[in-house]
């Protein structure tokens, strides 16, 4: 019976912890103008927990990974223009310097998936332009999602590192 209420705490700590970071990224971004906060609000998902040991080294690895994939994007427009055929090689030299040069593992999907939104944004619109655009708003917004679930973070290990402070008896705080 213990565990069951356990676990119904800690889901009920997730919920609210994506109500606040979703609900606060949808209100400023929307402010801002942003038409659709979608990456900042999966970026904060992907990247939220309650404990900031782990949610820094997801920070990490999801910038890392959408940076190089926005550079290996921008790079191959101003290398080759909006070209059709140079999807399936930027994505796999995307894959090859994400898995041997970022090297965080589980995330370096991230990083193709990046260059395929940046590039395919670019061949539909036929415009290199548009790819630069869509690789600037697309590191902004993974940016602000991830710092924002990180500062959730530490404030959730916080708080929780305080309430089990104040619950020890006085000689087991010591």
């Amino acid at each position: 019976m213990r565990f069951s209420w356990i676990r119904h705490i800690t889901s009920l700590r997730h919920a609210t912890d994506i109500f606040l970071g979703t609900l606060f990224l949808w209100v400023i971004l929307r402010g801002l103008g942003d038409r659709n906060p979608l990456w900042a609000i999966i970026s904060f998902i992907v990247i939220s927990d309650p404990d900031v040991h782990t949610a820094w080294p997801n920070f990490i690895s999801r910038f890392l990974n959408t940076l190089t994939g926005c550079v290996i994007g921008i790079l191959t427009l101003l290398i080759f223009g909006p070209a059709e055929w140079i999807l399936p090689f930027a994505l796999a030299l995307t894959v090859l310097v994400c898995t041997n040069l970022v090297k965080a593992p589980g995330s370096w999907r991230i990083g193709p998936a990046t260059t395929a939104i940046v590039l395919t944004s670019a061949l539909i619109e036929k415009s290199s332009w548009v790819g630069f655009e869509q690789s600037l708003r697309r590191a902004e917004e993974v940016l602000l999602g991830s710092l924002v679930a990180l500062i959730l973070s530490w404030i959730t290990s916080k708080m929780r590192r305080n309430t089990q402070l104040k619950s020890q008896p006085p000689e087991a705080a010591e």
